[in-house]
């Protein structure tokens, strides 16, 4: 159970973090200087980027990589798809779509092996 704690908040930290990233680069418009990189919402990414770095880290220690990296980057991808749906009003291909679905049910196959 804690795996698939450390698992959401792995995935929470590292998706938000790039919603976070893409609307400060949003804001920011052309740059002209590195002064334009001080927006709030750009390194408030960068920070929970780097907290799920961390968190990444940890996982690392307590579960096989060969089970970990593809639950976190298969939940990632659904997150944040759903992330940039929502928030930045982005649309989605039927392929993307389908994508996700499969992926789903990747996920679901592989949470059976840590049942």
């Amino acid at each position: 159970m804690k795996f698939f704690v450390l698992i959401g908040l792995y995935v929470c930290l590292n998706s938000i973090g790039q919603l976070l990233i893409k609307m400060g680069t949003l804001e920011i418009g052309e740059i002209t200087g590195l002064l334009k990189l001080l927006n709030l919402k750009l390194l408030s990414g960068i920070f929970l980027f780097g907290l799920s770095f961390l968190t990444w880290i940890y996982i690392l220690f307590k579960a096989n990589l060969s089970y970990a990296f593809p639950f976190a980057v298969g939940l990632g991808y659904v997150a944040v798809i759903v992330l940039a749906l929502i928030v930045l009003e982005e649309s989605i291909t039927f392929i993307q779509a389908a994508g996700m679905v499969l992926v789903g049910a990747g996920i679901i196959l592989i949470s059976f092996q840590h049942a």
